[in-house]
């Protein structure tokens, strides 16, 4: 094994208590997208008993987690084609409902199968990808209402700027959230209202103190949207991420190195190549940017990144072959390596869940 992901259940768990605890609010899970490539099914097994919901991307992820045995409710968070309707039904699978084509679907099949149709109406407040525009939302709402095999057991939206210092985009979400919540009198009889997600809990406490219900991915990882709100919630970074020494030599003064030819030493230089690249997730951005860690001492990535290794300057170290290399874990690193790439902790995340990290659970 020369690169790998180590991942503590336990501390997972350990987090998730913590949140439920400062927010006092049903918590949903959000394991989409493999739970950020670290493996839904082995850690959903093991948090299942201290959660109330999973929250998933596309239908695939929560027919594979009701394969596997979870009991748990499961929403599909994302949209879903009318083709979908009948499997997640029958696999009692929570569906987000924001079209026309699939409630007029979800009205066939339910009847059909004599089965009644869980969703939750979706509400586009200024994400801009799904949803029932606000102005429509009364009219769909009552329709949907009026089906006796379709339960509304939710009604949600997503927030675009929750983790970004200005909050005023995000509080025109919530007043428009608000509004639709306001206007339709049958949602006095819809159990879960959601907008909260990672971000929101931390920097918008409105968003879970008046509503019922959290989604929360990141955060379960220990891992922040944004550094800055770590003060507010300390929890346990619950991943650690290595690779190991496969190769190292001494270089003169004056040689380039890697794709680009971007470094060129300065010095006689000692140069390990490790066994991660950006086809393992180690972003080609970090290029000459960032540092890793060796026996707690930092060395610094030199040239660029490569699809399958990287090089480091390990000079004035006693580094040998299959040495361990600290990548990320307890320090923000991959909240670090998002800044450096203007991007977000799950894109960098994501991109550790590639091909050869491989998951060792504790």
């Amino acid at each position: 094994m020369d690169r790998w992901i180590e991942i503590d259940c336990g501390k997972i768990i350990e987090n998730i208590k913590k949140i439920k605890n400062f927010t006092k609010k049903k918590f949903m899970a959000t394991v989409k997208s493999d739970f950020y490539g670290m493996g839904a099914k082995y850690v959903s097994k093991k948090i299942e008993s201290v959660v109330d919901y999973f929250g998933v991307a596309i239908p695939s992820e929560g027919i594979e987690l009701r394969e596997i045995g979870i009991k748990k409710p499961i929403l599909v968070l994302g949209p879903i084609l009318p083709s979908d309707v009948e499997e997640l039904l029958m696999k009692e699978v929570e569906i987000t409902l924001c079209s026309n084509d699939v409630f007029e679907q979800l009205k066939r099949v339910s009847k059909k199968r004599q089965k009644k149709a869980v969703v939750h109406i979706k509400i586009d407040t200024g994400m801009g990808r799904i949803g029932i525009q606000k102005e429509e939302a009364e009219n769909f709402i009552k329709k949907v209402k009026e089906e006796k095999n379709i339960f509304t057991k939710g009604i949600y939206t997503h927030l675009a700027t929750a983790e970004w210092k200005n909050k005023e985009y995000a509080k025109y979400q919530i007043e428009n959230f608000y509004s639709v919540l306001e206007e339709v009198n049958e949602l006095k009889n819809i159990p879960l209202k959601h907008i909260a997600n990672s971000a929101a809990i931390i920097n918008l406490p409105e968003t879970y103190k008046n509503f019922d219900m959290i989604r929360i991915g990141l955060l379960t990882l220990g891992i922040y949207p944004a550094k800055e709100l770590y003060k507010r919630l300390k929890l346990q970074p619950a991943l650690k991420g290595f690779c190991k020494v496969l190769f190292l030599k001494e270089l003169p003064e004056g040689r380039y190195l890697s794709y680009g030819i971007t470094y060129k030493t300065e010095k006689k230089t000692k140069v390990a190549t490790l066994g991660i690249g950006y086809g393992d997730g180690l972003r080609r951005f970090l290029s000459n940017k960032f540092e890793l860690k060796w026996n707690n001492k930092k060395i610094k990535i030199i040239g660029n990144i490569c699809m399958d290794q990287t090089l480091v300057d390990v000079s004035g170290k006693n580094v040998k072959i299959g040495d361990e290399i600290y990548i990320f874990g307890d320090s923000f690193e991959i909240e670090d390596m998002a800044k450096i790439g203007g991007t977000t902790p799950q894109e960098i995340l994501c991109g550790f869940g590639a091909r050869r990290m491989q998951k060792v659970y504790k």
